[in-house]
């Protein structure tokens, strides 16, 4: 009898103290049984989000690996968050487990999701264990064993105990398509995503149409700017951030590439004009690779303050004596029916809107392809393609049509695809004249701001011997003024200086410096032990821009010649990225 005693007593004992692992029975982990069957309920909208065991019933549909066709809406507290600091630095998304209360053993994973408004987390502690949270995205069940959403930022968390996005705006508040796609009444996002759900996936529209919306985010890098010019940012309908359309590979306004990350920012309001497309049925978006550009961004839209969508009236017959302007081009060529060629050749006059050719072009067939358009009117475009210069001749040099050339163009034209009016390629038509001159011009002629020297190589080429500095490149080579293969030193990139050093053999320096494209002027200094010996203000220049090789029109005002001690190692740094030739001492 006294050991059966002993023993109850010591048991009741043992009632305190804590078990060395959380009890399936005694309501650790959220106040429940951990493997508590939860029901599934919700269906995946912002108004009735899936609880975890409903969106792992959805997943469990879908197959392995297979992604959901529409992003859904889950709601869960959080498990375990074990994102690390060094992956909200460099990527700003986090990946953490939630589950249903009461359940710990089933869980969905956010993958890599961004922060409420979809914006980029700051630090790991922004997402805490025990949260209640409201994930959007879409979701896949990874190699049929990881129910998650989507990663790489293309899933977002809308709130974090009911605090959603900056500003109060609703993610999912309902907002009812307007406008028809015309610069006069643009589609907002719900508009646009409403007639891209018609064209089916993966087809372009046969139109390019105008969206107009606010910049949701932007993470264009400026490596991107710097090779392509071109940038990638979602926007939304104020009111609604869960509904986005993609502005994918655009150029900025006036269809000029963009030189700065910083000229699109999260809450500009922009107007974008191009075709558009639902890439693999799933992503609505333009049509890339610089074929769609933003018109205004705040409503300030292309320099010079044309209007992008001023209706130009048709002029012109497409003779000599009266060409096509660029509207009576588009509205004859509309007659013909997409890929008939014109029976006869015309003459078409418009001002360039950009020319993307390339020196290997110009060096392989001597053609060139590029936009013009009527004056007051960027929207409208006519594609001078793959033709010849004054003459009939073979252009020698891409600096021989320059943006805001007025030029007339002959031969005969097609409405490519039925959706691109151009000149039959191949050199099958010609420039008849460039700013009513009727010669082809000098590489480099015309160019504004003074004297064009000479195009002589040795004027061109570095003679100086250097010592290569932080942010310092000397494998680039440039066209100067129609002379090819000139090497060039260049210091600096777009987030940080450069600089190289050189030892002066005499008390003169000679050389020709130019700063980015868009940059205004930079301030070059020649520095001795730290101390400036000289410096000097450089100008912009257009063709300083993108990567080598690089094609530049420089004058007598790019030529610099300055004092500086002899017999001295010299520091050459700047406040921009800078382009040197011609350096002699």
């Amino acid at each position: 009898m006294m050991i059966v005693l002993v023993s109850v007593f010591a048991l009741a004992s043992c009632e305190d103290v804590p078990a060395p692992y959380p009890n399936p029975d005694n309501g650790e982990n959220g106040g429940g049984n951990t493997n508590e069957e939860v029901a599934p309920a919700g269906e995946g909208t912002l108004e009735n989000p899936y609880n975890v065991a409903g969106v792992l019933v959805y997943i469990e549909g879908l197959g392995a690996d297979v992604e959901s066709s529409t992003a859904v809406y889950v709601k869960g507290k959080v498990l375990s968050n074990n994102t690390s600091e060094a992956t909200i630095t460099q990527y700003g998304n986090m990946t953490f487990d939630i589950i249903d209360e009461g359940n710990t053993s089933k869980t969905f994973k956010a993958f890599q999701v961004y922060g409420p408004g979809n914006k980029k987390f700051t630090a790991v502690d922004q997402i805490k264990e025990g949260d209640e949270v409201i994930v959007y995205g879409k979701v896949v069940n990874y190699k049929g064993n990881t129910p998650e959403t989507v990663g790489k930022g293309q899933a977002y968390v809308v709130s974090i105990n009911d605090n959603g996005n900056a500003g109060g705006d609703t993610p999912g508040e309902e907002i009812a398509p307007i406008g028809d796609g015309t610069a006069e009444a643009p589609f907002n996002v719900a508009a646009a995503l409403a007639y891209i759900e018609t064209l089916g996936a993966d087809v372009e529209s046969a139109t390019a149409v105008y969206v107009k919306g606010k910049v949701l985010s932007n993470n264009t890098t400026e490596a991107t700017i710097t090779q392509y010019g071109n940038m990638t940012f979602d926007i939304i309908d104020e009111g609604n951030t869960s509904k986005t359309f993609k502005a994918f590979q655009v150029y900025g306004p006036g269809n000029q590439k963009f030189t700065a990350v910083s000229q699109i920012k999260e809450g500009d309001e922009v107007i974008v004009y191009g075709k558009v497309v639902n890439y693999k049925g799933n992503t609505p978006e333009t049509v890339g690779k610089g074929q769609a550009y933003v018109v205004s961004i705040n409503g300030n839209g292309n320099t010079g303050g044309d209007t992008p969508g001023e209706e130009i009236a048709p002029t012109g017959d497409g003779t000599a004596e009266a060409p096509f302007n660029v509207a009576a081009a588009l509205a004859y060529i509309e007659t013909l029916g997409a890929d008939v060629e014109s029976a006869t050749a015309v003459y078409v006059k418009g001002k360039v809107l950009s020319n993307n050719t390339t020196e290997a072009t110009i060096t392989q067939y001597g053609n060139m392809t590029f936009d013009i358009i009527d004056e007051g009117n960027t929207s409208k475009t006519f594609k001078a393609f793959q033709v010849y210069g004054p003459g009939n001749q073979k252009f020698t040099a891409v600096s021989q049509i320059k943006v805001g050339d007025e030029v007339i163009v002959y031969g005969k034209v097609v409405n490519y695809m039925g959706n691109t009016p151009e000149t039959i390629g191949k050199g099958q038509a010609y420039v008849v004249s460039i700013n009513g001159k009727e010669e082809m011009p000098e590489p480099g002629e015309d160019n504004p701001g003074g004297d064009t020297p000479s195009g002589d190589a040795s004027e061109y080429a570095n003679t100086i011997s250097y010592t290569a500095g932080s942010n310092f490149y000397d494998d680039g080579v440039a066209t100067i003024n129609g002379v090819s293969d000139v090497k060039v030193l260049k210091i600096g990139t777009s987030k940080a200086t450069g600089e190289f050093t050189f030892t002066s053999s005499s008390d003169k320096l000679t050389f020709y410096a130019v700063t980015w494209n868009k940059a205004s002027s930079a301030s070059v200094k020649f520095l001795v032990d730290d101390n400036e010996v000289a410096s000097v203000t450089v100008r912009e220049n257009t063709g300083a821009a993108n990567n080598s090789p690089y094609t530049l029109t420089v004058s007598s005002e790019d030529k610099y010649e300055i004092t500086i001690p002899a017999g001295k190692t010299i520091k050459v740094t700047a406040d921009k990225r800078i382009i040197f030739f011609g350096m002699k001492n």
